[in-house]
């Protein structure tokens, strides 16, 4: 549900204020505006009860699954056995991110044009999980964008990009929108530049909930920038962090892994779940979400999708699609 309907539950305002009297700051409202008025409701509850603030990773603590937390990490390295079974390389498609997050790691600051490429790309990537094409033509892309120098992407035709885009079939459905939004979304990053110093000490002091706030409907909104590509954006750039998506929110759901009490995981259980299998096996989040979702994609591994491949499924002992007699390779 929405932030702007968030006060319409009469029991979430009388507990708006309890929280101001206990912890003597408002709560922040803007910073939960993707959760549920059900959810918001809960966080506050527990904020009151442990006199304690709100902060971005709040919910990251709490005890989300339904999993102890040996069978939990215990899902992760075979969700990658599955995928060695059927030699699915599932590093080929995040290598580069990996190697963004290690070079952020190491020290590395990134440029405003390597900012502005990564949302480029981002932009350009939508739809195309999977699909080399981008990839393989990135210098050609890196030509059509003039290295991504923002005073030239800021008067240039829009239809010259789409036409030398959709030459190398880099391109998809929202291409022509996201092209024609290209100079008005390079000047609110100007703007960002100038508040922050630099687009590199913006990443760095915000959290990605916030930023992915800021450009969906906030201080700094893109136009065609939503949530998921605002991830998308701070992982080409380094920042080591997840999203949720369609197919990660059903496997952690009742009808799979049974993560979660609900048929769907919620965006936050998502990303809770993400961060905590991530913490239990030692490695980064960014990588965690990016080989479950492989595992899930029909172009990719497509061993969870729509139409499970449970023959090829190192954790069906976990899941409850074979419990429900709907697996024919379980039954």
């Amino acid at each position: 549900m929405k932030n702007e309907q968030i006060l319409e539950k009469d029991e979430l305002i009388p507990l708006l204020i309890k929280y101001v009297k206990i912890n003597k700051v408002i709560f922040p409202i803007e910073r939960v505006k993707y959760l549920s008025n059900e959810e918001v409701i809960e966080i506050l509850k527990d904020c009151i009860d442990n006199q304690v603030i709100y902060n971005p990773n709040y919910e990251m603590v709490k005890n989300i699954t339904l999993l102890d937390d040996k069978d939990l990490k215990e899902i992760y390295p075979l969700i990658k056995e599955s995928m060695d079974y059927i030699n699915y390389d599932y590093m080929r498609d995040i290598k580069d991110l990996v190697n963004n997050v290690k070079s952020r790691k190491k020290g590395k600051k990134y440029s405003f044009e390597e900012h502005l490429k990564a949302l480029i790309i981002a932009l350009l990537s939508n739809h195309r999980w999977g699909d080399n094409n981008i990839r393989e033509n990135m210098e050609t892309i890196d030509k059509i964008f003039h290295n991504y120098d923002k005073n030239y992407l800021k008067v240039v035709d829009p239809s010259v990009l789409v036409k030398k885009l959709r030459k190398i079939h880099c391109t998809n459905p929202m291409i022509n929108n996201q092209m024609k939004a290209l100079s008005k979304n390079i000047m609110v990053l100007e703007r960002i530049e100038k508040d922050y110093g630099s687009l590199d000490k913006f990443v760095k002091k915000e959290t990605p909930n916030d930023i992915a706030n800021m450009f969906n409907s906030g201080k700094y909104k893109l136009i065609q920038v939503g949530r998921a590509f605002a991830y998308d954006y701070l992982k080409r750039v380094g920042v080591n962090t997840c999203k949720k998506s369609s197919q990660l929110e059903r496997l952690f759901g009742s009808h799979r892994l049974g993560i979660v009490e609900n048929a769907n995981a919620t965006e936050q259980q998502v990303l809770n779940i993400i961060k905590k299998i991530a913490i239990l096996n030692n490695c980064d989040e960014i990588i965690v979400e990016s080989i479950i979702q492989q595992f899930c994609l029909l172009r990719s591994a497509n061993i969870c999708g729509e139409h499970p491949k449970c023959e090829r499924c190192k954790i069906r002992k976990y899941c409850n699609y074979n419990k429900k007699n709907l697996c024919s390779v379980c039954k």
